[in-house]
């Protein structure tokens, strides 16, 4: 019996060697979610030590959240569901918190281990980064994307900008004749030519949805400098500043001291920010605070604004950064979309953050 039981220990020490030595990371929860068993892989990848990790709940330590910017709680857990009887095996593609503070993509594979009773005691999870493999993916997609929309928004704008052009010039022509009508009554004068600054309030709309166009279809085109980000931001704060005050909104701005300088378009940069701040102020029509702030994580810089307006409906969340897609009147459905490729194209991401109020949009660009 002693021996039966000593070699059942000495299999069992060379399967928890094997797991420790595994290539991908291999992470073991019981039943409360709790860390049992944290390999040497996963310390490589998350950042996080065996001794931080072990013993305590992988979501208060992880943070996971989907690339829209979801946070998986106990109801959208994997690991849970399969506790729960709704699935046997889960697998999911997530954004995690590392050890340093720097986030990282993982693919997760997770199933259910069983006794003898086929009763789910246990759940492992196999931890792969697919950073590489998920920027390289992306790249290809957006690059693919970017460059058939970017020609048929070109085009588009082109052939609808000189039709656009010809009607204004009749329009001012048309106005013109109005004015000098002299067998008509100043009151009926005065109707056409309200009518006439109606359709031009409008054609001068459209030139500028169509400038818009134009000015998203280059946004894959780059001319990079090396550029100091808080004078981005003070710059774009002093632009903001009028509006804000008159909308009875204070803005913050926190800057964290001896930032690097990055490589960017500054001017395409500032353009991405500066949509997301005015998106900010124009969220908080009654007042309220937008607070601005740039800070390092690791190899990136983050630039965060945060409203405190009514947020962003959840089912919505998923459609902000598609193109021409807006709930404001009058709103183009450009702007998210134009901050998202200047950012994708400078290698960063742009993410929606969970927020107790408000909603809190942050930037995050390579060093």
């Amino acid at each position: 019996m002693k021996k039966i039981m000593g070699k059942i220990d000495t299999t069992n020490q060379i399967l928890i060697q094997a797991l420790d030595c595994a290539s991908k990371g291999v992470m073991i929860q019981d039943v409360n979610r709790k860390v049992v068993f944290f390999n040497h892989a996963c310390e490589e990848i998350t950042k996080w030590p065996k001794k931080k990790i072990v013993g305590k709940d992988c979501g208060d330590i992880f943070q996971c959240h989907t690339s829209t910017g979801m946070c998986l709680t106990e109801k959208f857990c994997p690991g849970m569901e399969i506790f729960q009887g709704r699935l046997s095996h889960a697998s999911r593609e997530l954004l995690i918190k590392r050890g340093d503070d720097s986030e990282v993509w993982v693919e997760t594979s997770t199933s259910a281990i069983r006794d003898s009773r086929g009763k789910v005691t246990h759940i492992v999870t196999i931890i792969e980064d697919i950073s590489e493999r998920k920027r390289f993916s992306d790249e290809v997609l957006r690059s693919k994307t970017l460059s058939t929309l970017g020609v048929f928004t070109a085009e588009l704008a082109h052939e609808i900008k000189n039709p656009l052009n010809a009607m204004h010039i009749q329009m001012a022509l048309m106005e013109r004749e109005i004015r000098e009508i002299p067998k008509i009554g100043e009151k009926s004068k005065k109707e056409l030519l309200n009518t006439v600054s109606v359709v031009q309030k409008e054609l001068i709309r459209l030139s500028g949805f169509v400038e818009e166009c134009l000015h998203f279809s280059k946004t894959g085109e780059l001319n990079e400098s090396y550029v100091d980000i808080c004078e981005i931001l003070n710059e774009i704060v002093s632009l903001l500043m009028p509006q804000a005050q008159l909308n009875g909104i204070q803005v913050e701005l926190e800057v964290h001291s001896a930032l690097p300088k990055i490589k960017v378009d500054r001017d395409k940069i500032k353009q991405a920010i500066l949509n997301i701040m005015i998106n900010g102020v124009e969220a908080m029509p009654d007042g309220g605070t937008l607070r601005v702030g740039a800070k390092r994580s690791g190899n990136q810089i983050l630039v965060s604004c945060q409203d405190t307006g009514p947020g962003i409906p959840d089912e919505i969340k998923d459609k902000i950064f598609d193109l021409f897609y807006t709930t404001k009147d009058g709103g183009t459905g450009i702007g998210l979309s134009f901050a998202q490729n200047v950012v994708q194209a400078h290698g960063g991401t742009i993410r929606l953050e969970q927020s107790s109020r408000g909603s809190t949009f942050v930037i995050a660009i390579p060093t």
